[in-house]
């Protein structure tokens, strides 16, 4: 089985398998589940089997596309266990490599047959090196456009949020493939010199092509419609706070007028307490204002205005209903954070975690809120909250509890995150959830 015809063969073979690989996985370089040596293990496990499997099918003059066809299969199972990704987006893009190598693979053995093959010979794909470089110049030829292609087909799909969408948008390209294979499984020197033959391939390479194109692009009409409406939830997320801010300097003004008023009283009556020499009266009469005053005395929370007045609003909500709040946050007067970000990064924080109190439970409730600065100018914020009811999680995205897709909230946080390096993680844990944040501007 192991004759120098057959290892040269599937040698052969497999070095023309090669680039196709390292192009699949050469974009997700950095979403690796794994070292890369650890991929590079499994991949070389798979085409160490390959090779075994080709050399058998050359000893007992067999095709060795049907195998071929298994590999396949077995390098997709691969390649979802070491990207991380979600599924369906995965699926599409692997199918996308897959169709570019069955008709580069096509175009090239309409080449090999037509200008190099005897005429009524039977093709094999197992042969001399020779066979194998020839096949290889449509590939060596094409791959730059086709990692471009693929490189930017990547960056629009993976950060997409549709998941309805991506549970079938995935078929249109597996059922292209299966069209490719079902139409040119049998492959003869008759059929495959023909020029219907290379027009086919090349046919079908321009409507995949196409396909991708129409539904990245859709993909990014969808990416920036939901940016426009987000940035439209932000503005009236902006404009409550700007009303609240509002009320409560109103508040402030009434307040003061009012304590000016009450001042006129309390000096009056000290005066007379004094004229009296009820000094005994006096001190009880202080020590009663000093604690009322200490009452009235709204707490602040942050040195920073703007934050201070989006966790006070949420504090009085809490306290409202009967929700315990502690906070503890380090934060300066003047962030390196523009404020409208800052103040919807809390907002979200606190409104997620004051509606998964508000669930029907039957213990107490609380929120956690921590938030200081670390080093120079990061800032790491911490919200904890009791959460009753588990959130759902769907590739690594929280879940809204309101509707099907992915929570805006959370999803805002994170793009705000992102804007400034930094990171955004959510976890629950023995009903407790845990919000982190990380800015690094």
């Amino acid at each position: 089985m192991f004759t120098p015809a057959s290892l040269l063969a599937s040698s052969s073979y497999l070095m023309e398998l090669l680039p196709y690989h390292l192009l699949a996985y050469y974009p997700f370089q950095d979403r690796l589940r794994y070292p890369s040596w650890v991929v590079a293990l499994l991949v070389g496990l798979n085409m160490g089997a390959e090779f075994l499997a080709c050399c058998y099918c050359y000893s007992i003059g067999r095709d060795i596309r049907a195998w071929d066809f298994f590999m396949a299969v077995v390098s997709l199972f691969i390649y979802l266990t070491c990207v991380k990704a979600e599924v369906p987006k995965l699926l599409f893009i692997y199918i996308l490599v897959v169709d570019y190598v069955m008709i580069a693979r096509g175009i090239a053995i309409f080449l090999d047959i037509r200008f190099f093959s005897q005429p009524g010979a039977s093709y094999r794909f197992l042969g001399m090196p020779g066979d194998t470089m020839l096949r290889m110049i449509p590939m060596a030829i094409t791959s730059p456009f086709m990692l471009k292609f693929l490189t930017i087909t990547k960056e629009r799909v993976l950060p997409s949020r549709a998941p309805q969408l991506w549970r079938t948008i995935w078929l249109i390209p597996g059922l292209t493939s299966f069209t490719i294979l079902a139409l040119t499984w049998n492959i003869n020197v008759a059929s495959a010199a023909t020029l219907a033959t290379l027009l086919a391939r090349l046919s079908l390479l321009i409507m995949i092509f196409v396909i991708y194109y129409v539904l990245v692009a859709s993909l990014e009409s969808l990416r920036l419609q939901g940016e426009a409406e987000e940035r439209a939830r932000n503005q009236e997320q902006l404009l409550v706070f700007q009303r609240m801010q509002y009320s409560r300097l109103q508040k402030q003004i009434e307040d003061t007028r009012q304590a000016r008023h009450d001042l006129r009283q309390h000096l009056n009556l000290i005066q007379a307490y004094l004229e009296g020499g009820d000094e005994e009266v006096l001190k009880e009469y202080l020590s009663k204002y000093g604690q009322k005053l200490a009452s009235l005395t709204p707490k602040t929370y942050c040195s920073n205005y703007a934050v201070d007045a989006v966790v006070r609003h949420y504090a009085e909500i809490a306290q409202e209903n009967h929700i315990r709040f502690d906070s503890c946050i380090h934060l300066p007067s003047r962030l390196w954070v523009d404020e409208p970000d800052i103040c919807i990064l809390f907002g979200n924080l606190l409104e997620n975690a004051l509606e998964a109190c508000l669930q029907p439970s039957g213990g107490p409730s609380f929120v956690r809120i921590h938030a200081r600065v670390a080093g120079e100018r990061a800032i790491s914020i911490t919200v904890d909250n009791t959460c009753r009811q588990a959130p759902a999680f769907q590739g690594g995205s929280l879940l809204s509890s309101k509707h099907g897709g992915q929570g805006t909230g959370t999803m805002s946080i994170k793009n705000i995150a992102q804007q400034y390096h930094g990171i955004a993680d959510f976890k629950y844990e023995g009903g407790i959830f845990f919000a982190s944040v990380f800015l690094n501007p």
